[in-house]
């Protein structure tokens, strides 16, 4: 069937193994995600990133034995159990009407597989990290009749969501969004909350996860002469540093103005400067460890399940690795 170019697929029954598509030297790294409450009450994400070698292991012979057709599309095959179809279902139209896809939803081909819950067994079973969500994924992946370029589990057993490594999990109890976030995730982009002291200490060894296109972790000097002086020193530190143009990267200055020579600036762009425009803010993923940036001020998809907002930049990150991986 054929909706708005849009080719939906109901698959029961399959034995052809699914996997993604050009999976590079860090395909197994994996990010969980969950909900839980601060201090004050207030809902936030918590969570980290693992590695499973297996996984990307995996999905790396099967791109070499059964690549994904080139045929323009990008594939993606969201493996439901019986009570999960429907919010699978909601969540593709929520995908496909954001403002960071809708220009381009006729380019990707989505189709459903329903798998036994039993077998596809997800789970919290790790005592050292019950945040994990994990699945059977011998037997998801064999819920398949093509290969496609990622694979999405919505699950209604376990708590939790997770993405990476070609292929993401929610559950159902999670928001609808959460499987946008972990979506991002498989296409490049990094958490924007703090992470924990102790989870800090453990993934911000990572070059993923110290630089992406929506988060940059390095060392900073105490004091900045001059915002050309910055940028010049951290060219190489920031992804999104050619996309500051309104505001200065460092604070003392007015929004849009280079701080005069001789003043002495901190790194970060002032807390005046417009909260949906590029600059370069503080406490990010990593911030617990060393001095951890984004992008913007406002809260993205990336920080919070609260808005779906993908801007600019990391709209351009994620549509780059779609469109390399489908070949458009």
């Amino acid at each position: 069937m054929m909706r708005s170019g849009l080719f939906i697929l109901l698959l029961l029954a399959a034995a052809v193994p699914v996997f993604a598509q050009g999976a590079g030297p860090d395909a197994e790294l994996v990010f969980y995600d969950s909900m839980e409450h601060d201090a004050s009450g207030a809902q936030v994400l918590k969570g980290g990133v693992y590695k499973d070698p297996a996984q990307g292991a995996r999905l790396r012979e099967k791109s070499l034995s059964a690549p994904v057709p080139a045929d323009g599309y990008y594939h993606i095959r969201y493996v439901v159990d019986a009570r999960s179809r429907a919010r699978a279902e909601d969540y593709v139209r929520l995908f496909l009407s954001n403002p960071a896809f809708s220009s381009v939803a006729d380019r990707f081909r989505i189709e459903y597989a329903e798998g036994d819950p039993e077998l596809m067994n997800c789970r919290n079973d790790n005592p050292a990290s019950p945040r994990i969500i994990r699945c059977n994924m011998d037997y998801i992946l064999s819920l398949a009749t093509a290969p496609v370029h990622m694979t999405g589990v919505f699950t209604s057993r376990g708590s939790g969501g997770a993405g990476g490594a070609g292929v993401t999990i929610v559950s159902l109890n999670y928001p609808l969004n959460t499987m946008l976030h972990e979506s991002l995730h498989t296409w490049g982009l990094n958490d924007e909350y703090e992470y924990s002291p102790s989870e800090a200490d453990y993934y911000c060894n990572n070059r993923r996860i110290l630089k992406g296109p929506n988060t940059s972790s390095f060392p900073v000097r105490e004091a900045y002469a001059s915002d050309a002086e910055a940028r010049n020193l951290h060219r190489g530190d920031i992804s999104w540093l050619e996309e500051i143009a309104a505001a200065p990267i460092v604070y003392g200055a007015p929004a849009g103005a280079d701080p005069g020579a001789g003043t002495v600036f901190k790194l970060g762009t002032p807390s005046s400067s417009p909260v949906n425009e590029p600059g370069l803010y503080g406490g990010s993923n990593c911030s617990r460890k060393m001095p951890s940036f984004r992008p913007y001020k406002a809260d993205t998809i990336m920080k919070t399940l609260s808005t779906t907002w993908i801007p600019p930049i990391h709209q351009k990150a994620v549509l780059a690795a779609i469109a390399k991986a489908a070949g458009w």
